[in-house]
């Protein structure tokens, strides 16, 4: 017996082995949703079913404009740049425009930018929080956004989550240094606030307990996160604790202002004082001493975080929240070195003629 009904994206969807969500893109045009192959099976099963995308309908589906928010701490660190390429060249490639914005690692800015988001009706966002609590991001999801969190992570929000090892990776860069015999080894934090930041004082703090060492506070260096907050932070260390024969700092822009105060300050690295930083940038290598440091991937925690999302929108039904954990790597380069127990006193005879003291 024949039937007026209608076939459905459905029928297309099963009649093809696909699921809805790759005939709704293939329908709709978007270059790169699926392979060749794949795409042309789904139009020629939705010609031979007499398939006809409803437009308007289409249209209250996606309810957006095929774009997804990226809100990041600051665009003005290299290590977000590379993020946000890892981010962008994953959904351009499926289709999506992405929006940019920097919260300038400030939480009431997060939730301003979630808002400005909601409000331009973007299909989700990817946002790199450096805030300690996530209710501004829960607030988000209750409103229907989809949220996925790379490189910082916030206990009380459910959702996907893309990270490294930040204890880890902290940990094996001042494990480095205590194997080669620092024990007066200084960190220079962030705020405290973001994930990340806790993590990293937590691994250096693991480290030097490993060995029966403790931490203790006037090595640990308040760094804001900025090249200004490193270069202050480690120029006050080096008045004040002249002794000490290390120097592990958990960003890359600290890392750059570490570096400036210590050749201020008339020291050698490293003959005087050996430096760890985290965030391999491109120059390191050839910096004169090459610096050691903490590479994380940051092209590929963006590129993993829009593949979740991407795989969100393509399911049939809700999936369950992931936490990716992605590998550090800690590079030794000539940055750091064995520490001379001759050299206290040319160091303090140093300081004193570049500072005038």
């Amino acid at each position: 017996m024949k039937t007026n009904k209608k076939p459905t994206m459905q029928d297309v969807a099963r009649e093809a082995g696909v699921s809805t969500a790759t005939v709704s893109r293939v329908l709709a045009g978007f270059k790169g949703a699926t392979s060749d192959e794949t795409a042309k099976r789904v139009r020629d099963v939705a010609a031979s079913l007499g398939y006809v995308v409803n437009s308007v309908a289409a249209s209250l589906r996606k309810e957006r404009s095929s774009s997804v928010g990226l809100i990041l701490a600051d665009v003005a660190n290299p290590f977000f740049g590379s993020l946000a390429s890892g981010v962008e060249q994953t959904l351009t490639s499926q289709g999506f425009s992405v929006l940019l914005a920097s919260s300038g690692n400030d939480a009431d800015e997060e939730q301003r930018l979630l808002r400005l988001m909601a409000e331009k009706q973007v299909d989700a966002v990817i946002i790199a929080s450096s805030a300690a609590s996530g209710a501004h991001i829960n607030e988000a999801i209750a409103r229907g956004m989809r949220i996925v969190l790379v490189d910082s992570e916030l206990p009380d929000v459910d959702a996907d989550t893309v990270v490294v090892d930040n204890q880890a990776a902290a940990r094996s860069a001042i494990e480095h240094l205590l194997d080669l015999g620092h024990r007066q080894i200084a960190i220079v934090t962030g705020q405290l606030q973001a994930s990340f930041d806790r993590e990293r004082l937590a691994g250096y703090q693991q480290a030097l307990a490993g060995r029966g060492l403790k931490p203790l506070k006037k090595l640990t260096l308040g760094g804001d996160s900025s090249y200004e907050g490193g270069r202050t932070a480690v120029a006050q260390l080096l008045r004040k604790q002249p002794g000490v024969t290390a120097i592990f700092a958990s960003n890359n822009l600290m890392s750059m202002g570490a570096i400036t105060a210590v050749l201020e300050a008339g020291l050698r690295l490293p003959e005087d004082i050996s430096l760890v930083g985290f965030d391999d940038m491109e120059w390191y290598p050839i910096f004169k001493p090459a610096i050691s440091a903490v590479a994380q991937p940051a092209y590929q925690l963006g590129q993993v975080a829009a593949q979740r999302l991407l795989e969100r929108f393509a399911a049939d039904s809700v999936l369950p929240c992931t936490r990716v954990v992605l590998p550090t790597q800690l590079i030794v380069r000539a940055s750091t070195a064995v520490p001379s127990p001759s050299t206290s006193a040319l160091r303090s005879q140093a300081l004193k003629t570049t500072l005038g003291r």
